[in-house]
């Protein structure tokens, strides 16, 4: 059974709409305004499922979620210790996953994606 992926959301407060907005570099065309940081986020959650849904229905292209493949076809371009970091990951656990092609957790991979994000890199398939 495939999980759902998992995607980074980057949660800011919009002075000129008073709400908090939720966002995903993985669906650009996708937000969400609230009162709260986690109404924003799950607002943005529940249209990101209805908009994987329509376009799986539609047969167009999900975007995926970070893997160890895509982290390894970037290796030569990341120092790990220091992106481990940004993620809050502790740097051994992500060299060992990357070197024995070990999975990562949904937590890890949108940890990644929201730190990478950070820096404006990402990783090309």
């Amino acid at each position: 059974m495939k999980t759902a992926p998992h995607y980074p959301i980057r949660l800011h407060w919009s002075e000129e709409d008073g709400e908090w907005v939720a966002t995903s570099p993985a669906w650009p065309a996708l937000s969400s305004l609230a009162e709260s940081p986690q109404e924003a986020a799950t607002g943005l959650l529940q249209a990101i499922r209805l908009a994987s849904q329509a376009n799986a229905e539609l047969g167009r292209p999900v975007p995926e979620s970070l893997t160890i493949a895509d982290l390894k076809r970037a290796g030569s371009l990341l120092k790990i210790a220091a992106l481990a970091t940004l993620a809050g990951i502790p740097a051994q656990t992500l060299h060992s996953k990357i070197r024995r092609s070990g999975g990562l957790t949904p937590e890890e991979s949108a940890a990644l994606h929201n730190a990478l994000a950070g820096v404006n890199l990402a990783v090309a398939k």
